[in-house]
């Protein structure tokens, strides 16, 4: 698709007196850069600043606290004055670039931090966040008073001035699940179980959003954009749906004082993973849009732009909100726009480094793009000696050491004794609703033609082949080897590894135990491909659960799809012998033994054991080389990836 194209997605839409000069809306997500205490910092400013360049129309800066005793991860910055001049400078950044910015303002509600502020959470009614798997890291809240409700109105206010003040654009005010808590719970029949008239009818939960808008648009002016992200389905048994968010967004837009609205799922939709379809919530949109003649932003693994085209032509939406696209690739835009559609590095919704590491409460990146909150470290700066480079191993860690040398100017060639690129993200990519991952694959071989690197399938490079083809430096990507388990074996057992298995090299019997020495998906992948072809299935793990290395939201999704599959995970338990069909347990803390009989095969997870004789080889006899991926450690894509940017920059 030519650039021209795209005339809705590159098309200017005004916001009251905002005109956003596009329709792309990088999304409020909280990147972890800076103390929540503290305005924007360099980091965050470089962070934006990429996206801006990179052709975004809209900023929406996260989760700013409303107030101090309101935080969950959110920044209460805005309570000190000499913080403000950190925003001034990020609103005046934006806009020299062409770009609008909005913040969000929170308050977290039942999912304030006592850690932080010292206090406890409130809400509606003294009732637990529905949080799923992760509601065991929440406490019961204090059942707020009609004051503590007048506070929170004010503070609301409060902070849109302060935004107002610092130049921002304009404001969104959250009533979702993943930010600004309190809100949705006083709007969610699952949280708001008040007897007064901030509870009850659909009206009196909604009350509080009614007195927000009226109170901020007060401190504001009329000038000034005022938007909600609004919760629109919280996908969870007796939560808000699509029906509720239907009749609430007629009344707010009767109020006068909201401009748009940011639409959105709950729970474990807030942050989509691989699992669901691309523009899996786009429907939530339009359901509020037909009902309401405010400009719509829409969110849910949106990552191409002919798929953005396509829903603004449709009038599903007005405005396509990304975080995850845009994080993954901050000249998706750019790249969109003068037609180079192939050169986009797409999310792939792995979730491994952007909401993974925010649960940690880590600064986030992209397990495909490590420059990401790195842009000032990571840089690409052409080389000042172009070198001949030589990369063995097609896998992510190879292919992104290949593209980076590429880019800087050397002269690469790249090597694999496989037939195809991508390695074990070809394997990753055969477990059920993880296909995404040959996206990346993709990416890769394109820019391998893009960039004139000279790729050599087929081949196994032995030392003597690096010392005919004589580079100037070598880079060594191959990967791991799959490893057999330290247990007592019977000769006799059909055991194989979870590689065999979902690359269909091996046959697997009708019963299977699988034994998850790993703590991501292998195992747990490996299940849902079998439960599938009709397996009886059971895993066993010697910690408190399986996949405990997954994001929560990717976990929740896969525990779903194998419990609804007949799959049982056993927790607590170690493998003392496998014999010929019958695998002997250990519970880990009571010693307890079980034998499981009629087992037809057992399969083995694990990462894998460094491949790295040829590294080892050739160590002292190349004066530049380096090891990279799992080929240095086997560990996660993220960490394969940042292992090759480092590497690539150092040539």
């Amino acid at each position: 698709m030519a650039a021209q194209e795209f005339k809705h997605l590159f098309s200017p839409l005004t916001i009251r007196n905002v005109t956003v000069p596009n329709r792309i809306v990088f999304s409020a997500h909280v990147p972890v850069y800076w103390p929540i205490h503290q305005g924007p910092n360099e980091r965050a400013m470089q962070y934006y600043l990429a996206r801006v360049k990179g052709g975004a129309g809209l900023i929406v800066l996260p989760q700013n606290a409303v107030a101090p005793m309101s935080t969950a991860g959110g920044f209460v910055a805005m309570q000190n004055a000499g913080a403000m001049p950190a925003y001034e400078a990020l609103a005046t950044a934006v806009h020299d670039h062409g770009a609008k910015l909005f913040g969000q303002l929170l308050h977290a509600g039942p999912r304030i931090d006592g850690a932080l502020t010292g206090g406890t959470g409130f809400a509606p009614s003294p009732i637990q966040f529905p949080g799923g798997l992760m509601a065991s890291e929440y406490t019961t809240p204090y059942e707020m008073e009609i004051d503590d409700i007048k506070r929170v109105v004010a503070a609301y206010a409060d902070a849109a001035k302060r935004l107002q003040d610092a130049g921002f654009d304009g404001v969104e005010v959250s009533s979702t699940v993943g930010a600004g808590m309190l809100l949705v719970s006083f709007l969610s029949p699952l949280s708001n179980r008040r007897m007064d008239e901030y509870g009850g009818s659909l009206e009196n939960r909604m009350r509080i959003h009614q007195e927000i808008l009226e109170a901020v648009r007060k401190a504001v002016g009329p000038d000034f954009v005022v938007g909600m992200r609004l919760v629109a389905d919280e996908l969870t048994n007796r939560g808000l749906t699509l029906d509720d968010a239907r009749a609430v967004a007629p009344k707010l837009e009767e109020t006068g004082h909201v401009d748009y609205l940011s639409v959105c799922a709950g729970l474990a939709g807030h942050v989509p993973p691989m699992y669901y379809p691309l523009g899996c919530f786009v429907h939530l949109a339009v359901g509020v849009k037909e009902v309401v003649n405010l400009p719509i932003v829409c969110h849910g693994r949106i990552n191409d732009p002919m798929q953005a085209e396509q829903i603004l032509e449709n009038h599903q939406a007005d405005f396509i909100g990304m975080a995850r696209a845009l994080i993954c690739d901050p000249e998706w835009p750019k790249k969109a726009k003068e037609g180079r559609l192939d050169e986009i590095r797409k999310c792939i919704g792995c979730n491994q480094a952007c909401i993974g590491y925010y649960q940690k409460n880590w600064p986030i990146t992209c397990a495909l793009n490590p420059e990401a909150g790195r842009e000032k470290q990571l840089s690409i700066v052409p080389a000042e000696k172009k070198k001949k480079v030589m990369v063995i191993g097609g896998g992510g860690a190879g292919l992104e050491a290949a593209r980076v040398a590429a880019l800087r100017g050397h002269q690469v060639t790249l090597y694999d004794k496989g037939d195809t690129l991508g390695g074990q993200l070809n394997i990753a990519s055969k477990i059920p609703g993880r296909i995404d991952f040959a996206e990346a694959v993709r990416y890769y071989a394109h820019q391998m033609k893009l960039l004139g690197v000279e790729v050599v399938l087929g081949t196994t490079v032995t030392p003597e082949t690096v010392k005919e083809k004589n580079p100037d430096a070598v880079i060594v990507a191959t990967g791991s080897v799959a490893v057999s388990p330290n247990i007592k074996t019977d000769q006799s057992a059909n055991l194989v590894t979870v590689r065999e298995v979902l690359q269909e090299k091996v046959d697997v019997g009708q019963n299977v135990v699988i034994i998850a020495d790993e703590h991501h998906e292998q195992a747990l992948g490996a299940a849902d491909f079998l439960a599938d072809k009709g397996k009886k299935v059971e895993v066993l793990i010697r910690t408190l659960y399986a996949g405990s290395e997954l994001d929560a939201t990717t976990l929740a999704i896969v525990y779903t799809r194998l419990a609804r599959k007949g799959v049982v995970i056993t927790p607590l338990t170690r493998v003392k012998e496998i014999a010929e069909n019958t695998v002997i347990t250990a519970h880990v803390l009571s010693g307890q033994e079980r034998c499981i009989e009629g087992v037809d095969t057992v399969i083995y997870s694990h990462i894998g054991q460094s491949d790295n004789a040829l590294y080892r080889a050739l160590k002292g006899e190349i004066k530049e080389i380096y090891d990279i991926g799992h080929c240095h450690s086997p560990r996660k894509l993220q960490d394969s990836i940042w292992d090759a940017a480092r590497a690539a920059r150092r040539l």
